[in-house]
């Protein structure tokens, strides 16, 4: 399998990363962006304020991953300004859509759509490459709570619409990456 599936020189298209709960996603997003050899610019939707340990250890862990010479931004639900704003960048890596929707989870469905709406619209970008990481929820069960239900719900319904505006796909499943688009068919999605 190609190790370096961004060299391909086209500009202006978008890359979707899934996968579960420590798969290696984002480990298979920055080392995708690391074969462009151009700048990158990491936009980080994680709530860095929160107070919780497991959280920050792990917030730590991605920061200490990233090379040097990229630039972060920690936009949180701010991830459609940031990306609209950042729209020049040769390459943009989003982690993660997941944390995205749980940062605006209380919003009511028309403002949820809205906000959905703004991000699609910076997918793909007019120049550049996007690489966006999420979570794979389709394989769980249905969560019991009103709150778990719509965060599978949104998360997975936004999966397909930015799987749409996506050029390559990634499954990345116990550390491997999977080429889903040489492997897959789309499907029919109304």
């Amino acid at each position: 399998m190609d190790s370096t599936p961004l060299n391909n020189g086209q500009a202006g298209h978008g890359v979707l990363v899934l996968g579960g709960s420590g798969s290696g996603k984002s480990q298979w997003a920055e080392h995708l962006a690391s074969t462009c050899q151009q700048p990158v610019l990491y936009l980080a939707t994680g709530d860095a304020a929160l107070a919780d340990a497991d959280w920050q250890q792990r917030l730590q862990r991605h920061r200490r991953r990233r090379p040097a010479g990229w630039q972060t931004r920690e936009c949180g639900a701010a991830l459609p300004e940031a990306l609209a704003a950042a729209e020049t960048a040769p390459l943009r890596l989003v982690d993660s859509l997941g944390s995205w929707v749980s940062a605006l989870l209380d919003l009511q469905e028309a403002a949820w759509q809205a906000r959905v709406e703004q991000l699609l619209a910076c997918i793909p970008p007019q120049q550049g490459r996007t690489i966006l990481v999420s979570d794979e929820v389709s394989w769980g069960v249905v969560p019991a709570l009103a709150n778990g239900y719509r965060f599978r719900e949104r998360l997975a319904g936004l999966n397909r619409r930015v799987a749409q505006r996506c050029r390559n796909h990634w499954l990345v499943v116990a550390g491997r990456a999977v080429d889903l688009t040489r492997w897959s068919q789309p499907v029919p999605y109304r």
